[in-house]
């Protein structure tokens, strides 16, 4: 489920794109502090949407120097100084990559899905020792998903719930704060990547039999009915987006907030209407 949460970069100056990425190159020099190079692999846009957001809602300022790395080591780069916010975000998503993980061996169990959930336990073990209040929280939310999944829910707030909560602990347990603005926006950010998610693998769900909350919710029976809800579709993508936006709007941000106004007022506009519209265009045939 992880990438969902990226910049609209076309509409960005080169400074803001090159700031973005001075942000996931912090994160991933944090991540190098605690685990392996593996870890570093797992560094997504969705994690550094949160590396951002709350560097922004604490008034932050990072520092910038240049560095070489493990995966550029010729060319120096622009980075972001690791801060202790970055250092408890690149812990909290080790643990959010094992259970992803961990859900595609459920799913599928494959040799190659296994092998890489054996090489990421050690650096799992470490992030559990680090956050265990938020790794149990991400626990208990993923098996209450499961639940609702395998018992084929219809009931479409319900089955977004526990993903939703996930991302609120996650703010809860890494900020260490009880801003209601700022806990309601990361629960809307959550339940809107878990429904575009569910909408962007309905071809793939229907074929291969797995449950998917929006067919399940909607009765859909194959990828054509799609279109014949479009208008409702449409309503819950939106009704979602429109919270994340009055909850970003009531936390009034000033730091970074050319890339996060990139992000929840045009980018995942953006993606949630190219979703919609490759079934109305028949592109999912």
């Amino acid at each position: 489920m992880f990438g969902y949460l990226q910049l609209d970069k076309s509409t960005l100056e080169d400074g803001q794109r090159g700031l973005y990425q001075s942000f996931m190159c912090g994160l991933c020099f944090s991540t190098k502090k605690y685990f392996s190079n593996k870890a570093r692999l797992a560094i997504n846009y969705d994690v550094n949407f949160f590396n951002v957001l709350f560097h922004s809602f604490l008034e932050e300022d990072v520092q910038i120097d240049k560095r070489t790395c493990f995966f550029h080591p010729v060319k120096k780069r622009t980075v972001a100084t690791p801060t202790q916010l970055m250092d408890n975000l690149s812990i909290a998503n080790v643990l959010l990559v094992y259970l992803n993980l961990y859900d595609d061996v459920v799913d599928d169990g494959g040799v190659k899905k296994r092998t890489a959930l054996k090489m990421f336990s050690k650096d799992y073990v470490k992030a559990q020792a680090l956050l265990p209040q938020l790794d149990l929280m991400l626990v208990q939310n993923y098996h209450r998903l499961r639940q609702l999944e395998q018992s084929d829910c219809t009931r479409l707030d319900e089955v977004c719930h526990p993903f939703a909560q996930m991302s609120e602990e996650l703010c809860r347990h890494v900020l260490q704060t009880d801003n209601k603005y700022l806990l309601k926006l990361c629960y809307n950010v959550g339940k809107w990547v878990y429904l575009i998610d569910a909408l962007d693998d309905i071809k793939q769900d229907l074929s291969n039999g797995s449950y998917n909350a929006i067919v399940k919710c909607f009765g859909l029976q194959g990828v054509g009915d799609v279109a014949s809800c479009y208008d409702e579709l449409s309503f819950v993508m939106y009704s979602t987006l429109n919270a994340v936006a009055a909850c970003y709007n009531d936390l009034c941000l000033s730091k970074y907030k050319c890339l996060l106004d990139n992000l929840l007022y045009k980018a995942l506009r953006q993606k949630t209407q190219g979703i919609l519209d490759k079934y109305v265009k028949g592109e999912t045939k």
